[in-house]
């Protein structure tokens, strides 16, 4: 799922056809018996009502399908697509087009078709800053661990060295007089260090302040989560983002000037911190979309959508990856397994299936397809987004569920008739995946994830040994359910 951008009826038709057919059988049967008798009313509407109460429970006990049990086969992908092989499917050493290559591997065999020569759709990303050397942080008596107490922060520059630590705290960012004296103070041979709940005000009340902190050695900035997201550029100094709950609260000077922080120096009344990082900024990254179809039985040009995004944030130096399990391999591995499941039930419209790249770093997998698609917009009939589904402990939430709100009523009928979920959460408008842009080009869609359970989420516990799937199955059958609902519909 993207960071950047995270700021009626129903008939179903094999019931229906069942109904009929039993119908027709009673019918005949009481024409050709003689030995019943059609001349007390009331007892043939009660015979009558018993009779359809009778043939509506058998058709919900004998014509409920039995789908494929994917539990087993989607860890396996899961599991596979956050090894450390797949190098955390970002940009370093060609992590996301390993996953790719995966992908592609997996249409191939299942026998989808190709718009193309390929299943590749590629583009090259204007630029992304990486770091795929050993990057260190430590005290003088403790070496930090990545990804654990600190993650270089996605827009950080190149840098080494020993430094003093200058804690500002709330004491400062609430003292105009300090925060002048500020101004004044060399920062050439410290390091700032300040929470990140004073960004917003910073912003807002004192951009002159982010201005100053350039001259610093380092900066590091405090948070009670680490969240890793890519940039595609590098600022002038190395940033860090550092674990509040595992770094100590260094003491602050209580009035910074040049003086004394000269003597505090000499009397060794800073804290010091030794950092090394480098940074690169790719030019021109390629990356790719992956995408197959299944060709439908009568109605070709209609198209089904479903889609998810394979990337994620790649590795932060030699040792620390990011495995991404329900961001998004979850979503990868039900993508491969609606591929199966229609291969061998191949409906009536065509089926495509999307496998997005770059949508950690801005969604722009997708909106390259959007600007340069493999078929028209205006055949997909509806677009299903899958992104962040490896728990469901608390159901579903459904972004575009208040713009389409018939599109919406049918997935919740259908949920509730068959209790697949514990529930089904409407959210409107949102630019926080790779629907998006397929919405902003008038492609009706949603985007669907899951509630509860592990709430890991850019960083590197999310992890396939942290997902539940506890509604992973259900959520599979929901899918197909719905889809087939909705090509019922356009039918009619």
């Amino acid at each position: 799922m993207n960071f950047l951008f995270s700021n009626n009826f129903l008939i179903k038709p094999y019931r229906f056809y069942y109904t009929i057919n039993i119908g027709i059988i009673c019918l005949c049967f009481f024409v050709l018996n003689p030995l019943i008798s059609f001349s007390q009313n009331n007892l043939n509407q009660n015979i009558q009502k018993d009779s359809t109460n009778i043939i509506v429970q058998e058709t919900k006990n004998k014509t409920k399908k039995k789908y494929p049990n994917i539990l087993n086969s989607s860890k396996n992908t899961i599991n596979i697509l956050c090894s450390p092989k797949m190098e955390g499917r970002g940009y370093v050493n060609k992590g996301e087009q390993i996953a790719a290559n995966y992908i592609a591997e997996q249409f191939e065999q299942i026998g989808l078709l190709k718009y193309k020569s390929s299943y590749f759709q590629s583009f090259n990303l204007k630029s992304v800053n990486i770091f795929s050397k050993k990057i260190q942080l430590k005290s003088k008596n403790y070496t930090f661990q990545g990804g654990n107490d600190y993650l270089v922060a996605s827009f950080s520059n190149s840098g080494k060295g020993k430094v003093g630590i200058l804690y500002l705290d709330s004491a400062f960012f609430e003292s105009d007089s300090a925060q002048k004296i500020f101004n004044k103070v060399s920062l050439k041979k410290s390091a700032i260090m300040y929470s990140d709940k004073w960004i917003k005000k910073i912003q807002l009340e004192n951009p002159t302040f982010l201005e100053k902190i350039q001259e610093a050695k380092a900066v590091f900035i405090r948070t009670d989560k680490l969240i890793g997201v890519p940039s595609p550029v590098a600022y002038s100094k190395p940033y860090f983002e550092v674990l509040d709950s595992i770094f100590p609260v260094y003491k602050s000077l209580d009035l910074i000037d040049l003086e004394d922080l000269k003597a505090a120096k000499k009397t060794n009344k800073i804290q010091t911190l030794k950092f090394k990082v480098k940074s690169e900024v790719v030019e021109s990254q390629p990356s790719q979309n992956v995408i197959g179809y299944i060709k439908g039985t009568k109605n070709t040009q209609k198209v089904i959508v479903f889609s998810a995004h394979y990337d994620h944030l790649g590795k932060m130096g030699k040792d620390v990856y990011f495995a991404g399990a329900n961001d998004n391999a979850s979503g990868v591995a039900m993508l491969v397994e609606l591929a199966k499941y229609y291969s061998k039930n191949p409906p009536e419209y065509s089926v495509a299936f999307m496998a997005f790249g770059s949508e950690e770093i801005g969604i722009l997998g997708s909106m390259f397809y959007t600007q340069n698609p493999l078929f028209p917009l205006k055949d997909i009939q509806f677009l299903i987004n899958l992104d962040l589904i490896g728990t469901g402990e608390q159901g579903a939430t459904v972004v575009n569920a208040t713009i389409h709100e018939q599109e919406f009523e049918i997935l919740k009928k259908i949920n509730t008739e068959n209790n697949y979920l514990k529930s089904i959460e409407s959210r409107g408008e949102a630019a926080n995946s790779d629907h998006y842009f397929f919405h902003r080009n008038r492609v009706p869609s949603f985007f669907i994830y899951l509630n509860g359970g592990n709430q890991a989420y850019h960083d590197i516990n999310d992890t396939p040994q942290n997902l539940s799937l506890f509604a992973y199955q259900n959520l599979y059958e929901l899918l197909i359910e719905f889809v087939n609902q909705l090509a019922e519909n356009s039918n009619q």
